[in-house]
């Protein structure tokens, strides 16, 4: 096994190629294994100057399935979920109780990694009881395995490294180069020197491990590297997109670039790519769960536990009850069935609900059904679940989500059917090949790949780690080092420092990189990583807008509002224009009477009357029978009150649920929420203009003969008491009322010019205009 070294882009590709084309050039096939997102950059590389002849790129576990055909020793492959449905399945029959998904994926990977250094079930140390479980689940897995016939993905490594051992083997290539990893793990070595004995194999590594000398060292090469500092994550994002947009106006090819991001700062790049009118390709790898088929069969199994409006909206017949639920930002089961009684779907609901769990679960509409044929009830439920989704029954995955149930029945029945058949779903990995464009990476994916100019972004302390960390089952100190794995069983060390490789490697993935990282967020202030930036950068330079929102005068796009005609307005409708003019005028395009919940329709009908007469209790009694008791209990007071009363001065007019004159004292009353505390009901109506404009108009305007002396404001909960505001009354025009009454005014002349320009700030966040209102980005 010949071993070439070299610190990241040192030019390893580039020596191995030309060894590869002397191969190619004399009529002999090549192997090129690497890591499977470097197979379109390896055939790029490959064919710069024309078409080769025997060139096969392969991923690792391509190249074992290759060694194993030749010798016609294959079998059936037992995929990612199968493994951690078989893990599961060993949980069960080893324990008292049934495993969680959870619990089961954890176990897998502890498997995964021992078959991997090539330990077996009796060579994990035995040094606690969780490590004891561990030998026994992993003991338990191989037989279930080998009773069901099927290899995992780490057992065609271990057939491989079998096969290559015996005295002949028919092998295709006549070289192999493996090149693009960070490092091997034991069992790679071990099979990459053994295919050594048959045919020439070259690797290249950044470091030579333990107990391998280098036939070639190449010395580094130096790339060139600019560092900027922005403000925060946005304007780092933005100063991004327009850097690729300049770049490809210049006549850069899209192949050229790319983006390295940490994989939670993905979406909202890919996001901002829209506006940006950007090619920016998602290279991270999907799971079923990813998929439209996958994503609704998600959202109903997990429906009956959690309904939120997504999920709700995914079945058309509860659209309805969705859209309302999104409305009143209601999430959960029990927030979901008032809101479906209240709206008149109940019987739907819990349809759909007992539809919607398989037979063993309680309230299954399944329960006791007996299915055709020799199908168990809960494979038969879910057979006729994908097949009720037209999106899924002529899907070519039909056959993938009906197997992970297939895998899930293995394990759980009733509720934890559902639940282990939703975490297998997001276990099963999907072929995705990326279109063509602008390449969006998380730094693993980036590996082994160089492009002319890389945007290398968000390079803060520990965002880009290889997440070293200790083992559950088996520490530090009873591991061993790569060199003494390689020459017996044990598991190797986790702690190598690989961090320092990852951060080197994404230095040097393009001719030209430019690193950029914030220097705050909404968390508070970032620390950037000292291998990546270095000493302090500048900012950001200035680049050209983009995007149409970064054209126009005053540094931002700015929608042309223009006059409007307002209706008549009230002291309150004034608030709301004062905060936001736009939001005020665009409401009333969007308000729908049947948003109103039911105490608010009670407080319409009782404004309404004037004057809650018997006639009129009853009446609201019936339509709204919950307040029938609390309306007779209170009905002296309430029977006094002049309600709906509107007082009017100058344009002005304050629109009040309750007046009661009582000689020189007034008081006024305000209907807010059931149940609604004491002291958020006080400040709801201190918040408000209309009582305060009305006790201070009352004390400032009435004539002497008739003056009042004293204003009660009164905040009355539906179904509750009456809570006196401020806790006495108020008796003189103090600096807050004459303020707000010359606001009144003020904001009145402004009302009637009919602007409606937006206010952006806090408010945007739970604004339910803000897609019709371009301003509400900068708030």
């Amino acid at each position: 096994m010949h071993l070439l070294v070299g610190p990241p882009a040192s030019g390893k590709t580039t020596r191995l190629l030309e060894l590869a084309q002397t191969y190619l050039a004399a009529r002999q096939r090549v192997w090129w294994v690497c890591l499977p997102a470097q197979k379109a950059y390896v055939y790029r590389r490959a064919t710069q100057k024309g078409a080769v002849l025997g060139l096969e790129v392969l991923s690792s576990q391509q190249l074992y399935y290759r060694l194993l055909a030749a010798s016609h020793s294959l079998k059936p492959v037992l995929p990612g979920p199968g493994r951690v449905a078989l893990v599961g399945e060993a949980l069960r029959d080893l324990g008292s109780t049934l495993p969680k998904p959870g619990e089961a994926r954890l176990f897998a990977r502890a498997i995964a990694e021992a078959k991997r250094s090539g330990v077996k079930p009796e060579e994990i140390p035995k040094q606690s009881p969780e490590a004891e479980r561990l030998r026994q689940v992993y003991a338990r897995y191989e037989e279930l395995k080998n009773n069901w016939g099927r290899w995992d993905y780490d057992d065609f490594r271990a057939g491989a490294l079998g096969l290559l051992t015996q005295a002949s083997v028919r092998l295709e290539p006549d070289l192999v180069v493996v090149d693009g990893f960070r490092e091997l793990g034991v069992q790679e070595l071990r099979l990459l020197r053994a295919l050594s004995r048959h045919v020439p194999v070259w690797v290249s590594l950044p470091e030579a491990p333990p107990g391998f000398d280098p036939d070639e060292v190449l010395p580094p090469r130096p790339v060139p590297v600019q560092v900027y500092r922005a403000q925060n994550p946005v304007s780092e994002a933005r100063w991004v997109l327009r850097a690729i947009k300049r770049d490809l106006a210049q006549g850069m090819a899209a192949l050229d670039l790319a983006v390295v991001a940490p994989e939670s700062r993905i979406p909202a790049l890919l996001t901002l790519a829209d506006e940006y009118g950007l090619p920016l390709i998602d290279h991270r790898p999907r799971t079923a769960a990813d998929t439209p088929e996958g994503r609704l069969l998600l959202e109903l199994l997990e429906l009956p536990d959690y309904p939120t409006p997504s999920r709700l909206m995914a079945v058309p017949d509860l659209a309805p009850l969705g859209r309302a639920a999104l409305e009143r930002g209601l999430v959960g089961l029990e927030a979901t069935t008032r809101l479906a009684a209240e709206l008149g779907m109940q019987d739907l609901w819990a349809a759909w609900l007992s539809r919607l769990k398989p037979p063993g679960e309680a309230g299954s509409l399944f329960e006791g059904r007996e299915p055709g044929g020799n199908t168990h009830p809960a494979l038969a439920w879910a057979e006729e679940l994908l097949d009720s989704l037209p999106e899924v029954r002529h899907s070519p995955r039909r056959a993938s989500l009906l197997e992970r149930a297939y895998e899930a029945h293995r394990i759980a029945l009733g509720p934890n059917f559902r639940h282990w058949w939703a975490a297998l779903l997001a276990e099963t990995y999907e072929a995705h090949r990326p279109a063509g464009g602008v390449a969006v990476l998380t730094p693993n994916l980036a590996s082994g790949q160089r492009w002319k100019k890389l945007y290398l972004t968000y390079a803060v302390e520990g965002a880009y780690s290889t997440g070293e960390q200790e083992d559950y089952f088996v520490p530090e100190e009873l591991r061993v080092g790569l060199e003494q794995a390689l020459r017996a069983a044990g598991l190797p060390k986790r702690f190598l420092g690989r961090d320092r490789l990852l951060l080197q490697e994404l230095k040097t993935r393009a001719e030209e990189v430019i690193i950029t990282y914030p220097e705050a967020s909404q968390e508070g202030p970032l620390e950037p990583e000292p291998v990546l930036v270095g000493s302090a950068p500048s900012y950001l330079p200035k680049l050209p807008p983009a995007s149409r929102l970064e054209l126009g005068q005053n540094g931002g796009y700015r929608a042309p509002f223009g006059r409007v005609n307002l209706a008549a307005p009230s002291v309150e409708s004034l608030r709301r224009y004062r905060e936001c003019g736009f939001q005020f005028w665009a409401q009333q395009f969007t308000w729908d009477e049947g948003s109103l919940e039911w105490w608010q329709q009670w407080v319409r009908g009782l404004r309404q009357a004037g004057k809650l007469v018997p006639a009129r209790l009853e009446a609201l009694a019936r339509q709204f029978p919950q307040t029938e008791g609390w309306m007779r209990h209170h009905y002296a007071l309430l029977s006094e009150l002049n309600l709906g009363f509107a007082l009017k001065d100058a344009g002005l007019e304050a629109r009040l649920d309750g007046v009661l004159r009582k000689g020189a004292e007034v008081h006024i009353y305000r209907f807010v929420a059931p149940e609604t505390p004491a002291e958020e009901a006080e400040r709801q109506v201190r918040e408000r203009w209309s009582e305060r404009w009305a006790a201070g108009y009352l004390l400032s305007a009435i004539p002497k003969r008739v003056q009042v002396q004293r204003v009660y404001l009164w905040a009355w909960p539906v179904l509750g008491d009456p809570l006196l505001v401020y806790g006495k009354p108020i008796e003189r025009l103090w600096g807050a009322l004459e303020n707000l009454l010359a606001k009144a005014q003020e904001t009145y002349a402004q009302y009637k010019t009919g602007v409606v320009e937006p206010n952006p700030g806090f408010r945007c966040r739970s604004c339910g205009v803000r897609d019709a209102c371009r301003e509400a980005q900068y708030g």
